[in-house]
């Protein structure tokens, strides 16, 4: 269920290749010189997918062969498809490289430099600045743009030709040729609209896939149309899938959606002469109660019926559909015909209605006719995920993160208690192997094995089953040291473990079962203030956070109840939360929440529980009160131009500059609180805090609808009506976003005043900065004192094979240096050519016809070593260059190791769980 590598062009470079003066139908190339596919140029992945299946099947039918795509290595490559990003605008000279210029109009391949500059019939095609010139050229041919200063020639001005929105419209209205193929722009996905970039495809193959996209709906040219939604839609088809379910049209009941309305007193969010505005209210809230979600038959779910949901996709179809006895219910009610059912189906049989879902999860009726969705779709149905335990502690733990941590008042004090759970198990993860074994899930019955060993933490991680000696080496405490303070880091951003998880929220659900057969009369079972989660203890208390999390309105408490009806029909496992919507506003508290696989942080933590009671029913629901009405009255129709429009509205991402500046709001509201202020004294501030949240599930919606506002006008208005400078002129930041910007790389110390502040995540950082481990008292062991070799003879060491094996090593340790130095390359580049590089000095190392001497003694110079970088290639080389030398050298030394074992009388503490030590014999083998 792969996806296959696909091409990643920049618009700047497919215009240029286009628009030559010497122009052929080549376009741009992407093979190397020696006429082989560039695959550096194939950075992205079009996942497996309907597309994806469906294009595979279009592609033979169009080509008549098997040549969608090949193999290298372990990766499939295609070019039918090809990303296309919108970075780069077209200058009148272009940058190659660092540090060459080429004249738009002319091939790279042309260029011949000669004393850093090439002219043709008197005109200035290419220069290469910051490099000695010899024989400088007449100042006449450099114009306006360059300059030769100090011995070289400097870029002075380079004039954009076509901006980036002048090359997005060029390629949709004319598309492009590449390698001799014309592409036209296919579609995009929201993802991808955020950040810009677009799908092309082979020009034969569109016609065929549009077909099967528009799921026979007619749209013509120059129509008008929905083009924001249509958009959005049709792409869900190329969401990433895990399998496919066969679900055929007659399984499918269609009921009506059902709004709860109901008055509140909210902070809401209003347009007023397409502007925002927040105040503090009682309004009318609805709540469509099943929006996105579906009820499907357990029998219907195959190799997934012991999960409780999965998020399916179909053309113009978007549901979590949870794991239902619908058959049961039916049966238990007395429903025999399908007569009897309150919605529409075209089953015949009631054994066939397997599918509960209502038009808020089928995108199509927007366009067209439940009937005309129903005869234009297939039953093959993409899986694209189910729920999941976390990943940590067997699923018993999960992290909470900053937004939801700044949101809560805690006192100092609080979060020092909140935190000491997590500083006793870094404090165990540094004196007890035992703890570091269990968390790295090192299972008590693995079998030593060096099969694919790689990384350093791989090997690591099967030396930790050798004997315990091991976690005295050198080697292993780097290991720990990096792991640790990685652990720290992400404690610092606030990934702080607690009790809970993050559970799939699930509407309403016995109600919908209900509607099915005309009994739901707008009634509760849950109840106001109540879920249903067999993950925690009956009549306790929850605190719930869905991302983003903003403000502290966004907080949620309530009770888990028993609901036997539920657990008769529903398949709930403890990833699953039943929730109720009906005449409760929690919808909007959790930041614009529906039924779509959404998912909820849940945790039973008395001590943010303890703060969230605090300032409850103090701080409204942030609550959007913008009515369908006010939303964008534009007219598009469905032009390549009203494309680019769209998609260059869609292109701008403001979410991280939304969530930042309410986080800072936050921090300074609280600041204000624990100083003496009141609600009545910060509650502007409070407004404009809601308002971002409001904004931010606008940023995140505007790739399927579109608002008469401009949020980037909204968030520099409200940045700066609270602006806060320092007497030097610096802007005042939280403290804790000092750690995030050095993280990130945008740390200003310059412009920025990191100041402290009373607040949970600045009290954190201080608390986090302060915790000391404990150092270890027992001697540093060499690698060599772990292995057992008593035939050890040094006169069969051969030194010409050391000098030679550690010149290797000295020129890999220099070239894998200079990889992360050289500009120009992605992240995923530097990592191919390390690991080529890698495998390239193994493989010249694996020539040396070493003894057991001369491997040994070659281990040893390197554990010793007190050159730089030297000493950490001893491990590595240990168990990749000489496996089986390796395992005869350590097999003698196998010991008992201990493991954690629960005992409610245990000793060892992990977030109020109790282990026990014990040790075991291991048993020691090995695969070639």
């Amino acid at each position: 269920m792969n996806g296959v590598k696909i091409l990643s062009i920049d618009a700047k470079d497919l215009y240029i290749a286009n628009h030559l003066k010497e122009p052929d139908k080549i376009g741009f190339n992407w093979h190397n010189k020696n006429g082989q596919p560039n695959l550096k140029k194939f950075i992205n992945t079009l996942d497996y997918s309907l597309d994806l299946i469906k294009l595979r099947e279009v592609d033979q039918k169009v080509y008549r062969n098997r040549k969608f795509s090949w193999f290298s290595g372990r990766h499939e490559y295609t070019d039918k498809i090809i990303n296309v990003t919108f970075k780069y605008s077209n200058k009148e000279f272009n940058k190659i490289g660092s540090n060459l210029y080429v004249k738009f109009g002319h091939r790279l391949s042309s260029v011949q430099l000669q004393d850093c500059v090439y002219i043709k019939n008197k005109e200035l095609i290419a220069i290469q600045i910051d490099s000695p010139v010899q024989n400088p050229i007449s100042p006449n041919f450099l114009g306006n743009n360059f300059i030769y200063q100090d011995g070289t020639y400097k870029i002075k001005r380079n004039p954009t030709l076509n901006g980036v929105e002048d090359l997005r419209k060029d390629l949709y209205k004319n598309g492009f040729w590449c390698n001799g193929k014309h592409y036209v722009r296919f579609k995009r996905s929201s993802g991808s609209s955020r950040v810009g970039k677009c799908l092309f495809i082979d020009e034969k193959l569109y016609p065929r896939m549009h077909k099967y996209e528009m799921t026979g709906l007619k749209v013509k040219p120059d129509e008008e149309v929905d083009l924001a939604a249509l958009e959005a839609y049709i792409a869900l088809t190329l969401s990433s899938i895990i399998d496919t379910l066969e679900i055929h049209p007659y399984n499918i009941l269609v009921v009506d959606d059902y709004e709860s309305i109901f008055k509140d007193t909210v902070v809401a969010t209003k347009i007023e002469n397409n502007m925002l505005t927040t105040t503090e209210e009682e309004i009318e809230v609805c709540n469509s109660i099943w929006d996105g979600l579906s009820l499907i038959d357990k029998s219907l779910m195959g190799k997934y019926e012991d999960y409780g949901m999965l998020l399916l996709r179909k053309n113009f179809f978007k549901s979590c559909c949870f794991n239902t006895n619908i058959q049961q219910f039916f049966k238990d009610n007395d429903i025999t015909s399908v007569s009897q059912l309150n919605g529409f189906t075209i089953a015949q049989d009631i054994k066939d209605v397997k599918l509960i879902t209502t038009p808020s999860s089928i995108k199509y009726l927007k366009f067209g006719s439940i009937e005309q969705w129903l005869k234009n779709i297939d039953s093959n149905f993409g899986v694209v995920k189910h729920e999941k335990k976390t990943h940590f502690m067997d699923g018993r733990m999960v992290q909470t993160h900053y937004q939801l941590l700044n949101t809560l008042q805690l006192s100092k004090k609080e979060t020092k208690k909140f935190l000491e759970p997590t500083f006793n198990y870094m404090k165990l993860l540094k004196t007890e192997p035992a703890v570091m074994r269990y968390h790295l899930k090192y299972p008590d019955d693995h079998e030593y094995n060096d099969k694919n060993l790689k990384s350093k933490n791989e090997i690591i991680f099967q030396l930790l089953g050798i004997n315990d000696k091991f976690a005295q080496t050198k080697s292993y405490q780097e290991f720990q040291k990096d792991l640790l303070d990685s652990y720290k880091s992400n404690v610092k951003c606030g990934h702080v473990l607690v009790e809970g998880n993050y559970s799939t929220l699930l509407g309403n659900p016995y109600e919908l079962l209900l509607h099915t057969i005309g009994e739901f009369h707008g009634e509760s079972i849950l109840g106001i203030g109540n879920v249903h989660s067999t993950r925690f203890n009956y009549n306790t208390t929850l605190l719930g956070s869905r991302s983003p999390h903003v403000c502290t309105g966004n907080i949620l408490l309530t009770q888990n109840v028993e609901c036997p009806v539920i657990d008769r029909y529903f398949n709930l496992t403890d990833e699953i939360v039943c929730v109720n919507s009906i005449k409760e506003n929690i919808l909007q508290k959790l930041s614009g929440a529906d039924f779509d696989s959404d998912t909820m942080l849940l945790t039973n933590n008395h001590i943010l529980i303890s703060a969230a009671k605090r300032n409850y029913h103090l701080f409204k629901v942030p609550t959007n009160a913008i009515s369908s009405e006010q939303l964008s009255k534009r007219k598009r129709t469905y032009t390549p131009e009203q494309k680019t429009d769209l998609d260059i509205r869609t292109s701008e991402n403001l979410i991280g500059d939304i969530i930042n500046l309410s986080q800072e709001l936050q921090t300074y509201m609280w600041h204000l609180l624990n100083n003496g202020q009141t609600y009545d004294d910060i509650k502007n501030l409070y407004y404009d805090i809601c308002q971002l949240d409001i904004l931010s599930g606008i940023e995140i919606d505007k790739a399927k609808k579109e608002y008469p506002i401009d949020s980037k006008f909204e968030l520099k208005r409200i940045k700066q009506r609270w602006l806060r400078r320092d007497a030097e002129g610096k802007v005042i930041r939280p403290y804790f976003f000092g750690f995030l910007a050095r993280t990130k790389g945008y740390y200003n110390e310059e412009k920025n005043n990191y100041m402290k502040h009373d607040t949970t995540m600045d009290y954190l950082i201080d608390l986090v900065n302060q915790m000391r481990m404990p150092r270890s008292d027992k001697n540093t062991l060499k690698i060599v004192d772990l292995i057992d070799y008593p035939e050890f003879n040094t006169s069969k060491i051969k030194y010409d094979q050391i000098y030679r094996a550690m010149d290797m090593i000295r020129l890999f340790h220099k070239s894998s240096c200079a990889i992360w130095i050289v500009d120009g390359f992605s992240s995923t580049e530097r990592f191919e050519q390390y690991y080529d590089l890698k495998i390239h000095t193994l493989d010249s190392l694996s020539t040396l016809p070493m003894s057991k001497s001369t491997f040994y003694w070659l281990i040893k110079i390197l554990d010793e070593s007190i050159e730089i970088g030297m000493r950490k290639y001893a491990i590595t080389l240990l168990f990749n260059l000489r496996r089986q030398e390796a395992f005869d050298l350590i097999s003698e030394s196998a010991a008992p190791i201990a493991f954690l074992e629960p005992d409610e009388s245990g000793k060892i503490d992990i977030y109020g769980k109790k282990f026990s030590k014990i040790y075991k014999n291991r048993g020691v083998s090995v695969e070639f």
